[in-house]
């Protein structure tokens, strides 16, 4: 399926082992959770151009993603009801007939999106792929960077009708500086869209490097951002979430400019980079803190009223955990491929340029040795 000798797999190749318990996904790296080579690397995962097509499905659900994210509080929710919707509503049967049959061939811009969906469902990363996160390198185009930079700026959004705390905290963060920022980074995706039109892989290599250097600043301000608000008293957790996602999405630019230019240690430098900034900022954050942090105040603890505000904050706070673990686990896993790559006698630019240009597998698989 690939041109470039057979050397990328579609990651559906994956499903029976994942699905038996055999292999395991950590981030965006897949291991053997049994037998003899039980911890080893069995593959990367690495999303394609079909991935972009689903984003653009998945902002019709937008609406139903701010409702429940500002009902809930929960962003992680909000994904998955939207996801939910979407995976009902695109050519449900052919979706489940997909997932019957597990690696199937289908046609048809409609049965394709079912169809990845149905894989990415049946992997268990559905809403990781929709998300700001990402698998792999979080940008293989235009399409897939800006829906996730919408998906932010609705989480953002919802928010702004939230609580007078709330309000008061993202006043203190300037949201009319947000605007620019997510401004700049779309401006700089279309440079790096239009570099790879360039019939001279040298100037392009320039245009690249250059938004790699530019956008450092945006992905540290994200950051800082991220961590006012993670040391407000109480803690902002929802609000901080959508800042991280930003500072993600800065990074997984950088990185893929570098992977971009062929410039192996400098993208896994920046990926490491990004990885040590999401994780020093979420990482020490359980799921006892983030319950913690949605108990209303003043409520005895011995009384019926605790015990059903303690359960429904377990319950809105289990999914935002599973969601920051995830997006360290692929922050961490983001630059794993770039070893094997070189292993395979493979440049960085040539992984990028296989998954933009597939639009028939949600997924790429690279085999680990």
């Amino acid at each position: 399926m690939s041109a470039l000798g057979g050397t990328f797999h579609a990651a559906a190749e994956a499903i029976p082992g994942i699905t038996s318990g055999k292999l395991q996904i950590v981030g965006s790296v897949v291991r053997h959770a049994s037998g003899p080579l039980k911890g080893k690397i069995h593959s990367y995962l690495q999303e394609t151009g079909l991935v972009g097509s689903l984003l653009d499905s998945f902002k019709a659900s937008g609406s139903t993603l701010a409702r429940t994210t500002l009902a809930t509080g929960n962003p992680a929710i909000g994904a998955g009801v939207a996801a939910t919707q979407l995976a009902s509503s695109v050519a449900a049967n052919v979706q489940n007939e997909f997932i019957r049959q597990g690696v199937n061939r289908v046609e048809g811009k409609v049965d394709a999106l079912a169809a990845g969906m149905g894989a990415l469902q049946n992997i268990g990363i559905a809403n990781l792929a929709l998300s700001a996160t990402g698998i792999g390198v979080s940008l293989v185009g235009f399409g897939i960077m800006n829906a996730r930079l919408s998906k932010v700026e609705e989480n953002l959004s919802a928010l702004t009708e939230g609580t007078d705390r709330i309000l008061a905290a993202i006043e203190r963060i300037r949201q009319d500086q947000l605007a620019a920022e997510f401004a700049f980074l779309r401006s700089q995706v279309n440079l790096f869209e239009e570099a790879w039109l360039m019939t001279d892989t040298g100037r392009a290599a320039q245009v690249w490097l250059g938004i790699a250097l530019a956008t450092r600043p945006h992905q540290e301000r994200f950051e800082d951002r991220a961590r006012e608000l993670l040391l407000d008293m109480p803690p902002e957790y929802a609000l901080a979430d959508p800042m991280i996602d930003a500072m993600s999405l800065a990074g997984g630019l950088r990185v893929a400019c570098l992977m971009a230019c062929n410039e192996s240690a400098a993208a896994t430098a920046a990926a490491n980079e990004n990885a040590r900034q999401i994780e020093s900022l979420t990482g020490s954050i359980g799921k006892a803190d983030l319950v913690l942090a949605r108990l209303p105040a003043g409520i005895d603890r011995a009384s019926q009223e605790w015990e059903k505000a303690l359960s429904v904050a377990e319950a809105e706070a289990v999914p935002v955990a599973a969601s920051w673990r995830q997006r360290e686990a692929m922050a961490a896993t983001r630059a794993a491929p770039l070893a094997q790559l070189e292993r395979d006698g493979l440049m960085p630019r040539e992984w990028l340029a296989a998954a933009r240009a597939n639009t028939n597998e949600p997924l790429l698989l690279l085999r680990a040795d």
